[in-house]
């Protein structure tokens, strides 16, 4: 007797997916979310799975080698860096992200850390607040934005709607993405360039790119040694493209104006980590793709996804589509 298909949503908490479930509605298969807390639970619930649901869990090789039912793992949002690709691939599996889904709210995010650290809001608020005006008040202590130049490291969605944004704030946008065509550069009016380029050029870099082992600590102590004493760093994309230990000197020594992070090496930041202390530098929560839409949407799409492979199609969105010629 043929056992109905098995999607099982992994988390750390239950989830009743009401938007996944209507997008799987027709598909004659039994849909599960089930709390984890360690790679055993992990194993345990999605080992019989036809498709994995992924919050944020890690997916090692481990585990891919005891899913011998999968066809797709779904990684809710744009970051995979959690998933063992090449393992999946292997093993026949296709991995998905849902690419392009918060595009506009992580870029929003970045923009507003950007300018937040250009007009220094953090510095100005704890003096105001705490009966400092006098101390602080000037004519001439912000920067101006219009005309400034900002560096965007990664052009995918992400990237794209900040050089959109940028532009329109009347600044002038430089890209550094070896792996996108720069005919790009006609279509958003920017200006491709080496990543050194990029770095002693611009007043405000800001980073969309994925945690891989090429941009492992794509910043560290001699790429913000590149940068202008004056210039700001903005990270949204995954905490460790950036050094740590490397910013958090370079800021204690003034090598670099200040920071705008969302995303830390250890996640959640701990509470004795220098970054909190800094007037300079602001921090946020991981939160930067967070919107009631914004999360509607990834879960929408992520049902939408595995009801295609259920029905024996191809997804929209597959990050190893070398895996095809293994199916």
């Amino acid at each position: 007797m043929n056992r109905k298909p098995l999607v099982v949503h992994v988390d750390t908490t239950e989830s009743p997916l009401e938007l996944e479930r209507i997008a799987l509605a027709g598909i004659d298969c039994e849909i599960v979310s089930i709390a984890v807390s360690s790679e055993g639970e992990i194993i345990e619930a999605a080992k019989d799975a036809t498709v994995v649901l992924n919050d944020h869990s890690p997916v090692t090789k481990a585990m891919v080698d005891q899913l011998t039912n999968c066809k797709l793992i779904i990684r809710y949002g744009h970051g995979y860096d959690t998933v063992d690709v090449d393992a999946c691939t292997e093993a026949g599996i296709i991995v998905t992200n849902i690419a392009g889904s918060t595009s506009e709210e992580v870029s929003n995010h970045a923009l507003t850390l950007l300018l937040a650290s250009a007009r220094e809001i953090k510095r100005f608020d704890l003096a105001t607040t705490s009966g400092r005006w006098s101390e602080v008040y000037s004519r001439s202590a912000l920067n101006r934005i219009y005309g400034e130049t900002v560096g965007i490291v990664g052009f995918g969605w992400i990237g794209r709607a900040m050089a959109r944004k940028c532009r329109a704030l009347g600044m002038n946008v430089l890209v550094n993405d070896p792996y996108v065509g720069e005919h790009l550069a006609v279509e958003y009016n920017v200006q491709f360039v080496s990543k050194d380029e990029l770095l002693k050029r611009s007043d405000y870099v800001t980073l969309h790119i994925p945690h891989l082992e090429d941009t492992h600590h794509f910043i560290n102590a001699k790429a913000l040694d590149l940068m202008k004493s004056t210039a700001y760093l903005v990270n949204t994309s995954r905490g460790p493209v950036v050094d740590e230990h490397a910013l958090i000197s370079a800021l204690q020594q003034q090598q670099i104006a200040g920071a705008g992070i969302d995303v830390y090496e250890q996640e959640p930041l701990a509470i004795d980590n220098p970054l909190l202390n800094m007037e300079n530098v602001i921090c946020t929560p991981h939160v930067a793709g967070s919107s009631k839409i914004g999360w509607e949407i990834i879960r929408r799409r992520a049902g939408e996804e595995a009801a295609r492979v259920l029905r024996g199609e191809r997804p929209n969105v597959i990050v190893n589509p070398e895996v095809l010629g293994r199916i």
